[in-house]
């Protein structure tokens, strides 16, 4: 395949203006799996820590969220308990879960964003975030 010097600069400044959208899916679809893996492990760390009220555990686990801006993501709680599980306190030992979430799943994260740049790279269309890596 020839490509005179235009058509490589149109392709060019097509991928410019692509690949930041597919940096911000790739992102969001690494951020709603780590969001699905800090429940359930929200949930087994609030059991390891001896809290047993189903409602309490429950809502812990139902706390957690995901915001995606750009290239920019974050998942947390904005429940109180979160943070004494996570950091333990005077009377509690920590029982982390978001960090020990985010450590286990870095490189799938590292994998989804690459993906998407990748598909952009290519040509590919790209993958809706419900099929992405998990």
């Amino acid at each position: 395949m020839n490509l005179s010097l235009a058509e490589m600069a149109r392709r060019l400044t097509e991928l410019e203006a692509r690949v930041p959208q597919a940096l911000s899916q790739g992102l969001d679809a690494a951020a709603a799996a780590l969001e699905l893996a800090a429940s359930a492990k929200a949930a087994e760390s609030a059991v390891a820590a001896g809290l047993t009220d189903a409602a309490l555990v429950n809502a812990l686990r139902d706390s957690i969220g995901r915001e995606v801006k750009g290239l920019e993501a974050a998942i947390g709680s904005n429940a109180n308990q979160a943070v004494v599980l996570e950091l333990g306190s005077a009377q509690t030992p920590p029982h982390p879960f978001l960090g020990a979430v985010a450590d286990a799943q870095a490189d799938a994260l590292l994998r989804s964003v690459g993906d998407a740049v990748t598909a952009v790279l290519e040509g590919r269309p790209l993958a809706s975030t419900a099929s992405a890596h998990t």
